[in-house]
C-alpha cells in the first residue's frame, strides 16, 4: 500500500511539483551553506595582509594597498567614510608600497622610498601630520618622507624603524608607549629615549611597545598593568626597559592586546596577560617575566 501511493506521488502532476519544490530548496540550502563555511572575498597577488579593529588591508604583488571594512574614520583610504563589504583601493597607493601596517582605526604605509603614509582616525595624533584630523586618503608622517625601514601600528600610537637602526613613534601616550620619556601624546614622531640605533624589528601592542635589537635582545615599554613589558613589574614605562632574561637570542617578536611573544631558536616565550591562556603555559595567571611555552 505504502508503495504504491509512493508511485502514485512519483508520477502526479502534483507529486512532480512537490520534488521539483525539494530539489530546489536542497540546492538553495547547499549554496547558503558552501558561502557561510568560505570565505566572502578571494583576492589573488597578495604579499602581505594586516587587520585592525574593524577592517583589513592587504599589499598587492604590484605594490598597491586594498582595504576593506569598517570605514567610519577613514581608515579604508578610498576617499570616503563608507564602509566596504569588498576590498578597494586606497588613493594613491596602486604601486610604490613596501609594508603595511593597521591600528585600532588607523591604516599606514611604508613606501619604496623609505617614507610613511597613514590615514583613518587622528584623534590620538596616530597619523603623525601634525593635526588631529582624520583623513579618508593618506597623509604623509611629518619628518618620515624617507629613511624608514619598518612600520607598526597599536591601537592608537604608531611606530617606525628607521634604516639607521633608531626607532621614532607618534600619537596616543598615556601610558607611555611612545617612549620619550613622557605621558604626552605627539602629533608628529618623537626619538625613542636611548634607541637611535642598534634595533633590527618593532611590534606593536594595544598600548605598549616592544623592540628586537640586533644583540637578539627584547626591550619594551608602554603600559604595563599586566606585565605586558615583561620587566618583572606592573608598573608603566615611558622609556624602554629590558624584558627580564631575553638579552639575546631572541629572532622574532610580536605583540598582542595586552601580552608579548618571543622566538628563540628552541622555543616560544611569552608574557602579560593570560586571563584566556593566551601565554600557552598550561595556566590563566598573568606573567610579569617571559615564561617558557608548554609543549613548544
Amino acid at each position: 500500500m505504502t508503495r504504491l501511493n509512493v508511485s502514485r506521488l512519483l508520477f502526479s502532476r502534483s507529486g512532480r511539483w512537490v520534488i521539483l519544490g525539494l530539489l530546489v530548496f536542497s540546492a538553495l540550502l547547499l549554496f547558503a551553506c558552501a558561502g557561510k563555511s568560505g570565505p566572502s572575498t578571494v583576492l589573488t597577488g597578495l604579499v602581505e595582509i594586516e587587520a585592525g579593529w574593524h577592517h583589513t588591508c592587504a599589499l598587492t604583488t604590484a605594490g598597491g594597498v586594498n582595504c576593506w571594512g569598517n570605514n567610519h574614520d577613514g581608515q579604508l583610504g578610498d576617499g570616503t567614510e563608507v564602509d566596504r563589504v569588498t576590498a578597494v583601493d586606497v588613493v594613491g597607493l596602486m604601486s610604490r608600497v613596501n609594508a603595511i601596517a593597521a591600528g585600532e582605526r588607523h591604516t599606514c604605509a611604508l613606501t619604496t622610498g623609505g617614507g610613511v603614509k597613514c590615514w583613518g582616525n587622528n584623534h590620538d595624533n596616530q597619523l603623525g601630520d601634525g593635526t588631529v584630523n582624520d583623513r579618508v586618503t593618506p597623509a604623509d608622517v611629518m619628518g618620515l618622507t624617507s629613511g624608514v625601514r619598518a612600520i607598526t601600528a597599536g591601537e592608537r600610537h604608531t611606530c617606525a624603524l628607521t634604516t639607521g637602526g633608531g626607532v621614532k613613534c607618534w600619537g596616543n601616550n598615556h601610558d607611555g608607549q611612545l617612549g620619550d620619556g613622557t605621558g604626552i601624546d605627539r602629533n608628529t614622531p618623537v626619538d625613542v629615549a636611548g634607541l637611535t640605533s642598534g634595533v633590527a624589528a618593532i611590534t606593536a601592542g594595544w598600548r605598549h611597545t616592544c623592540v628586537l635589537t640586533t644583540g637578539g635582545g627584547v626591550k619594551c615599554w608602554g603600559k604595563n598593568h599586566d606585565g605586558q613589558v615583561g620587566d618583572g613589574t606592573a608598573i608603566n614605562r615611558r622609556t624602554p626597559a629590558d624584558v627580564v632574561g631575553l638579552t639575546s637570542g631572541i629572532k622574532t617578536i610580536t605583540a598582542g592586546g595586552q601580552h608579548t611573544c618571543a622566538l628563540n631558536p628552541k622555543y616560544v616565550q611569552c608574557w602579560g596577560d593570560n586571563e584566556d591562556g593566551q601565554l600557552g603555559d598550561g595556566t590563566t595567571a598573568d606573567t610579569l617575566a617571559a615564561r617558557e611555552e608548554v609543549g613548544l
